[in-house]
């Protein structure tokens, strides 16, 4: 090295020492991107308090993590994922600040009567929290439960009562079936608990469990919009699919209006019946009881100065009819149909005949009474032009880099990356030697050389000239 090196001219030196410098950073990089560490998901769309709780965890295990979107997603190392995760869900933590029945796993001697109602109504909580959690259209969900007190010699008046807070997952909605089913589910877990004392609400406060029939607060008017949207969609369904099959689909359009009797009406008749004696005589009513008494009569005769007995007898018959009295009452439930209007637009216009054949149509199919005051309109107009909307191409996103793991066709490629590279400069390093051992010219070496060049370039002059000469010309 010390022989060598000074002897190699400044180009050379650059040379060899850019290929060694370019070849340690190359190692390096290949060092740190075959030793680093691959990030995989742990939790995501956690709460702040859930991923304060597993990173206190992963403290103590001692298991190396980091927070991304904005502190809802933790990541640890791929090959750690499923045993960490099986780790912490085996620690029981107190997850969406919830506990359940394991709170009474350790048993405290000294704790009253009253703590252990309030820990039974805690753990009670808990638990109906994690099963409404289950579902996949909840993100969030809080329980809180009204449970009376029960005394010996005290008759308890108050019901049992909850309230639920649900939170939905972003692009789900809770159907009308879900939001009864989860009042039976709450229900069914309290003890005295009726399903229409639960009370469900969403995050911004707007109730989604209707109210008991016959209640006449301000869900009432939200029961009754719900119903005559129901029964709007539903008709307007059905007359757009008698479009779609007799038009076409797309041909035309159908709009159902309704107009409900929420009245709820209680009539009650009460007829007598009346029943014949079977002797083809008038009604006499129906026989209920019949009592007959004999009576003997015993006196003496005041014209004879002596005393006669005189004997007699009479009879009494009661008898007790009643009338037959049958009493009907018909209760007839809100929602009963009071009017309807049907519009239906087609695209084409329609001859007198054939629009009469589809208002009759229309009107079977969802029901429409002429004497009720029904109204059927079918209306043909000339469609518009359609518009020409240029399609925007979406530029294809740049496909991402994939990462490499141990098991990956990446590692070996990186190594035989790394032998051309150490090959490369081996062939540098002994070229540059090669050329340190070339010893420079002597003085008189370098004129004898000069002197031999120039005789050459003086005996090739003519054959140059030669060759430069036309082929016609002779010299």
């Amino acid at each position: 090295m010390h022989t060598w090196w000074p002897a190699l001219p400044p180009r050379s030196r650059a040379l060899v020492a850019g290929a060694l410098a370019l070849f340690l950073v190359l190692l390096a990089a290949s060092g740190w991107w075959a030793l680093r560490s691959d990030p995989a998901v742990l939790f995501t769309d956690l709460r702040p308090q859930d991923a304060a709780a597993f990173g206190t965890e992963l403290e103590k295990l001692k298991v190396p993590y980091t927070v991304a979107d904005g502190g809802t997603t933790l990541l640890v190392d791929r090959s750690q994922v499923h045993a960490v995760r099986l780790k912490l869900m085996g620690r029981e933590l107190p997850l969406h600040g919830t506990v359940g029945l394991e709170l009474f796993n350790s048993t405290d001697f000294g704790m009253t009567e009253f703590a252990q109602k309030v820990n039974f109504q805690r753990a009670l909580q808990g638990e109906l929290t994690r099963t409404i959690l289950s579902f996949a259209e909840i993100r969030d969900a809080r329980v809180h439960l009204v449970l009376p007190e029960q005394g010996l010699f005290r008759q308890n008046v108050a019901r049992a009562k909850a309230a639920v807070t649900l939170a939905v997952r972003g692009g789900h909605a809770l159907r009308a079936e879900q939001v009864s089913g989860i009042q039976r589910l709450v229900a069914a877990a309290v003890p005295g608990l009726a399903p229409h004392e639960v009370t469900i609400v969403d995050t911004q406060g707007v109730p989604l469990s209707r109210p008991p029939e016959g209640d006449g607060d301000a869900g009432s008017a939200g029961t009754r919009l719900d119903l005559k949207r129901e029964t709007e969609s539903y008709l307007a369904r059905k007359a757009g699919a008698v479009l779609d099959q007799a038009l076409g689909p797309g041909q035309a359009l159908a709009s159902v209006d309704v107009s409900l009797n929420m009245d709820q009406v209680r009539v009650t008749t009460e007829d007598v019946l009346p029943a014949g004696d079977g002797k083809g005589a008038g009604a006499t009513g129906v026989l209920v009881r019949e009592r007959e008494s004999a009576r003997d009569n015993a006196g003496a005769d005041p014209r004879g100065t002596e005393a006669r007995s005189l004997r007699g007898s009479s009879m009494q018959r009661d008898v007790e009819y009643q009338a037959g009295r049958r009493v009907e009452q018909v209760v007839s439930q809100p929602g009963a149909i009071r009017r309807l209007h049907v519009v239906a637009v087609v695209r084409d216009k329609l001859e007198p005949q054939t629009q009469e054949h589809l208002q009759r149509v229309l009107a079977a199919a969802v029901g429409a009474l002429p004497e009720r005051g029904d109204v059927v309109v079918v209306q043909g107009m000339r469609a518009a032009p359609a518009v020409e909307v240029p399609q925007v191409v979406p530029t294809p996103a740049a496909p991402a880099l994939p990462r490499s793991t141990p098991g990956d066709p990446g590692w070996p490629l990186a190594g035989v990356l790394l032998v051309v590279l150490g090959v490369i400069a081996v062939l540098l390093l002994r070229r540059a030697a090669r050329m340190a051992r070339v010893q420079p010219l002597t003085e008189p070496q370098r004129r004898a050389a000069l002197q031999r060049l120039q005789v050459w370039m003086h005996e090739a002059e003519p054959a140059a000239a030669a060759m430069a000469r036309p082929p016609g010309e002779v010299q």
